[in-house]
This record gives C-alpha cells, structure tokens and sequence, in this order.
C-alpha cells in the first residue's frame, strides 16, 4: 500500500479523473451498504427500494456490482408483489435485519444497546405524480429552526451560503429541503425525542432521492443541481452525528461530498460554496489554534499509550497499519503542536475519503475487532481535541441560536459509546482508554474543554 499524501486537503483531496467526466464511476467510490438500509420504508406505502440499480452506493468492485445488478434485479422484481412488514423499529430498518417487534424494545437493540424507537403508526398519502409536496407546519418548524440554530458550519466560512441561498435551492430541489428538514428535527429531538419519526422520514425521502440523481448525472452535460446535491450530504453528514452508529454513514456521506464536488469540476460547474477544496480551511484556523494553550500532558500520555498498544493488532493488515499511523502522529503532534495535531486530523480525512471501497468497507466492517478498536481511539482523541476542533464554531461569521444552558450535545461521543459497547471480550483490554474517555464524559461533557452547546 502506498503512503498517504500528508499535504491532502480536508474535504476534497487530489483524486485521479484518468477516466474524465464521462467515465467517472459512482460504483467505487459511494458505498450501498453502508447508506442503503436506510432507505428499506417507503412511507408512501409503494414496495419499491432504492436499491433497484445497486450501481451508485455500491461497495464492491465495479465488475461485481454489476453482476449483482443484474441478479438483484430479477430478484427484487420477483419479490415486488410481497408486501413488507412497517412496524419495525428503525435502528432494525436502517440495518435491514427482521426486528421482533417486541416492546418496548427489540432484541436487536438489546443486544447492541441501542435506544429502540419504533415509527408512529403512518397514514398513507397518494399524491398525483409531479405534485409538489406538501410539507406541514412541523415541516415549517423544522426549516424555521434550521435558518436560526443548526445549520452547518462546513465548508468553514460559508453561514451566508447556508442561510440564503441553500433554502433558496430548496425550494427548487426535494431532496435538500427534506435533508435540511432532517437535521432539524434531528436536532431538536433533544427537547423532543418523539421527532425521531419526523427525523428518519425526511432523511429516508432526501436518501432516496439523491440516489435517482446521481443515477441521471453520469448522463447529463451539465450539473446544474450539483450544489443542491452537496448541500444534501452536508446536511446528511451532520445529521449522521445524531445516531449513535451513525460514524459509518457520517464517513460514507463524506465520501458523497466528493464524488459531487468532482463531478461539478468535470463538467464546469459553479461552485456557490467557498472553502471546499484545497487547504483554505486549516490555513483560517491557525491563528486560532495556535493561540490556544496546550492539551493536558496527562491526556496526551494516555491517548499516546492508548494507540501504542494497538500497533501489534495491525502487524500484516495494510488499512489497519495506515490508520494506526495516522492515529500515532496525531496524539504524538499533540505534545508539541496543537496546529500540527489538527492538520494531521484532516489529513485522515482526506485518507479515508479517498480510499478506495474495498478498503474502506473494511474499516466500517462491524467485525473487524481491530478497526472498531482503531475507530474508538480516533472519536476519543477527537473529544480530547474538542478546544482545537471547536475553533471551527468560533470562525463562524454568523452564529446559531445557543442551546439552554445545560442542555450541551453528546456529539460524537455517542459513536464513543456505541463503538465501546461493540470490542468484545477478546480485544476489551486494547480499550482501555477510550473507556476512560467515555467515563470522564458521562461525569462532565465539558470534562476535555468542550464549550459549544
């Protein structure tokens, strides 16, 4: 394997476009399995999936894939009179497993020690085809709390972006108003857990969507609705940090941003957002980050001890070895410069997002122990970087309402959590710091520096 480009930029890294625009392939980049259990219920009540042409968010290799293509789809059209059962919880449906249905929760959910929701009874709407949605006051609630309080800070720089001209691109576009409709409610499920319903519904439907498009653009001369489409796996990316296993569908819509940023460059589109690609955003950060004291000696020590521990798990495996690297030099950089340790983090980034899919799927494989262990040590060291990674919020020309006091987010510590329950017996004893990262949490969330509500 091949040494990573330490100068890659956070978002969109140097790709190779040998293929040029016409023969750029979605296959091997944009995961399936990672994404496409989320879209399994239709809540208009029709049987059909998203997965009709596994060719877009497929993780195998081209070849495969259109092998699989070609036999899911005489499956799937055997199967299209059955009709599927909807009262499954959704963690069950985002994983595409049979829930038991047990209340008040499943036997999945037991055993992952996932939160069981389960989805309010639905009332099935037909509407005539090209209508315009309809959307409620809800939906008028949701969109009203994205403008004032939870739209995205990424690309850094880019508030104005958000809150003007990306709601007026909803207008236009299904699929981001129904993204941006989710990270509302996503949002304010703190003060309302029941919006769950609302939450996944919008999420599934703004899913579904993009997939259609991304299916037609291979096709088109232009990309006029490219900025649309990376407004939607922003949008997406940030809800992801909601669901506590979400760290697999945070990274896979990552990797969408860039397919779509690619794809704009190819065809000579008009980026509206600033800050996407190259090193704009760490070189607006510095002075931030530089001004700040150092991270607690005793922290580091742990972190650094922690990931040590690994390097002997990832003797023979190439992904495993790499992101063990990267992981090393960052909480090593910590010592010396917290600049450093923060360029090193993008640069990890940029790795795994330009990794090509048998690779990554290995890191988001549920079992494989090593990655999971690698996994918890990034989200842990990422909560000990919470001072450095917050600079990002401070640079923020146009700040969102602030949460209640007391009422500050778990963000990715929730992935810490869930990724801790998932080591099992065997590897436990490589765990031992992110389970002390997670105590320090439970007891205070401010415990490593984290200010932002």
């Amino acid at each position: 394997m091949e040494s990573s480009n330490l100068n890659q930029p956070k978002i969109l890294p140097l790709l190779s476009l040998n293929g040029g625009d016409d023969d750029f392939n979605y296959t091997s980049f944009f995961p399936d399995e990672d994404i496409s259990y989320l879209i399994n219920d239709d809540p208009s009540g029709s049987t059909s999936t998203l997965n009709d042409d596994p060719g877009i968010l497929g993780v195998s290799s081209p070849t495969t894939a259109l092998a699989r293509s070609n036999s899911n789809q005489r499956h799937r059209l055997e199967r299209r009179g059955h009709t599927k059962s909807r009262r499954g919880c959704f963690n069950c449906k985002r994983r595409r497993i049979k829930c038991q249905e047990t209340r008040p929760a499943c036997g999945h959910c037991v055993k992952t020690g996932l939160k069981c929701e389960y989805p309010a009874v639905p009332q099935v709407v037909h509407q005539p085809q090209h209508q315009i949605p309809l959307f409620s006051l809800q939906d008028m609630r949701f969109f009203q709390h994205f403008l004032l309080s939870c739209f995205p800070h990424h690309p850094l720089g880019n508030e104005s972006i958000w809150t003007h001209e990306i709601p007026c691109l909803s207008q236009t576009y299904e699929y981001l108003m129904h993204a941006i409709l989710g990270l509302a409610a996503s949002d304010l499920m703190a003060q309302d857990p029941s919006l769950v319903t609302f939450a996944m519904a919008h999420r599934l439907k703004a899913i579904k969507a993009i997939k259609k498009t991304l299916n037609q653009v291979p096709k088109s001369k232009g990309f006029e609705e490219g900025n649309a489409l990376v407004a939607t796996c922003f949008a997406l990316t940030f809800q992801s940090v909601v669901l506590d296993d979400g760290m697999a569908e945070f990274m896979t819509f990552c990797r969408g941003i860039v397919i779509v940023a690619i794809q704009m460059w190819c065809k000579g589109a008009k980026f509206i957002f600033s800050n996407l690609e190259g090193n704009g955003s760490t070189t607006l950060l510095r002075p931030f980050i530089e001004a700040l004291p150092p991270i607690r000696r005793d922290w580091v020590d742990g972190a650094v001890a922690g990931v040590r521990a690994l390097e002997p798990l990832c003797a023979d495996l190439p992904v495993e070895t790499e992101y063990y690297r990267y992981l090393q030099e960052m909480t090593e950089a910590l010592y010396t410069s917290a600049y450093r340790a923060y360029e090193i983090l993008c640069q990890h980034y940029g790795w795994w997002i330009q990794m090509p899919h048998d690779q990554f799927q290995r890191l988001v494989d549920p079992e494989n122990q090593v990655a999971t262990l690698l996994a918890s040590h990034w989200i842990a060291i990422k909560q000990v970087m919470a001072p450095i990674t917050e600079t990002e919020q401070h640079v923020r020309t146009q700040q969102p309402a602030r949460r209640e006091e007391g009422s500050m987010d778990l963000g990715m510590g929730r992935w810490l959590k869930y990724l801790n329950r998932q080591v099992d017996a065997e590897h436990r004893q490589y765990n031992g710091w992110p389970m002390w990262v997670e105590e320090q949490l439970d007891r205070d969330l401010g415990f490593f520096g984290k200010t932002m509500h």
